[in-house]
């Protein structure tokens, strides 16, 4: 059996293979820096989590409350889990949504631009031509 030589990579491959690796994951680990809001994933907006709601609210059936203390305790679990308290429904609410924020770069440098109004189609109406009367005899 003869000996064959393994097979290498070229020495300037060798050489750019270190380097080129380091960019590589310096990149993909710098992608974390450019984009902040895409590395965070805990939501900031408060929600309503209802089954915690209907939890601590199904505790508090048959404790021998009376009515204030039941309501205190509904509104209590309401509050736990995030939501609103409407003393009027005696209900439990979502909380309001925040309105849009409107971030830097959304509008132009010089702030609303003014929209076109469009310009009319041109006239179709071909202008009359005479026509010759039509031959009636046969």
């Amino acid at each position: 059996m003869a000996y064959t030589r393994p097979q290498t990579l070229p020495e300037y491959v060798r050489r750019v293979l270190p380097a080129a690796l380091i960019a590589v994951a310096a990149t993909l680990g710098g992608i974390t820096f450019g984009y902040p809001a895409i590395a965070h994933t805990a939501p900031n907006d408060p929600e309503l989590d209802v089954g915690a709601y209907d939890d601590c609210y199904k505790k508090g059936l048959g404790q021998g409350l009376d009515e204030e203390e039941f309501f205190n305790h509904a509104a209590g679990c309401c509050a736990e889990a995030g939501g609103t308290w409407s003393e009027a429904q005696f209900d439990c609410q979502a909380p309001p949504a925040e309105p849009a924020e409107l971030r830097p770069g959304m509008l132009p440098p010089g702030g609303i631009i003014q929209t076109f109004t469009p310009v009319p189609a041109p006239s179709t109406l071909v202008p009359p031509t005479s026509v010759p009367a039509p031959n009636t005899r046969g």
